[in-house]
This record gives C-alpha cells, structure tokens and sequence, in this order.
C-alpha cells in the first residue's frame, strides 16, 4: 500500500512539474545574453543594457531586447541583484512578472534593486507555454 502512494506521490509532482513553465531561458548579464532555452533564445536578442545608481544607492537597470520572430511568446521576468563581488544580495530576487514579446517589436525590461549597494544584476527571461 504505501508503494502505491509513494508512485501516486511521484507521479503527481511530475505532472505537476510539466505544467510548470521552465525555470531557465534567457539570461543576460554585462550586456551578454546567455542563451538557455535555444527555442526562445533564436528568436531573442539583446539590443541594448543600461544600468546607472539613483538615489539612495539603489541600482537601476534597463535592459531592451527584440523578438526576431513574427510570432508572440508569453514570457515572464526576473531580476536579481548582485553586489560588487558579484555575489547574490540576500533577499534581493524580484518576482516573476509578466512580459509579453510581440513578434518583431522590441521591449523594454526595468528593474530597480530594492537594496541599495547593488552593483550588478542578473535577468532572467523564461518561456511560459510551448510553441
């Protein structure tokens, strides 16, 4: 009996986890876009990053990049923040927030870190249904 819950159990958080959208696609860092979904990645570029330090220390960033492809793809987005050694801020990794990418349009990504001593960022851009 309890082997059978155990393959139910198993089996359950697959399916769950199929459903999931993937946790890696696109990532940029230092204006160089790594590519880890080649499927959203070949129809993605980098245009442009910017980042500059407002007030209060916070680090804001900009990041615009277009979709190469005539199709849409429903994406998210996430920052996280990294100090000047380039390790994770605690607490500094945003939510995942919706971005659509339009076919051949471009889109603009801002984020600003909500700690101030950010030095650097990470974006993640991750594919939500399959094409």
């Amino acid at each position: 009996m309890d082997a059978k819950i155990a393959t139910f159990a198993i089996a359950a958080a697959l399916s769950v986890g199929c459903l999931s959208p993937k946790t890696a696609g696109i990532s940029a860092e230092k204006g160089i876009l790594k590519i880890e979904d080649r499927g959203l990645a070949s129809h993605v570029e980098l245009v442009q990053d910017q980042t500059k330090v407002i007030d209060g220390g916070f680090l804001k960033a900009q990041v615009t990049i277009r979709n190469t492809d005539k199709r849409d793809f429903e994406c998210q987005y996430r920052f996280s923040w990294k100090d000047k050694d380039g390790l994770t801020l605690k607490g500094a990794e945003t939510l995942w927030m919706a971005l659509p990418l339009y076919g051949r349009e471009e889109s603009v990504i801002q984020g600003i870190s909500p700690v101030p001593g950010a030095a650097d960022y990470r974006l993640v851009i991750r594919l939500l249904r399959g094409r």
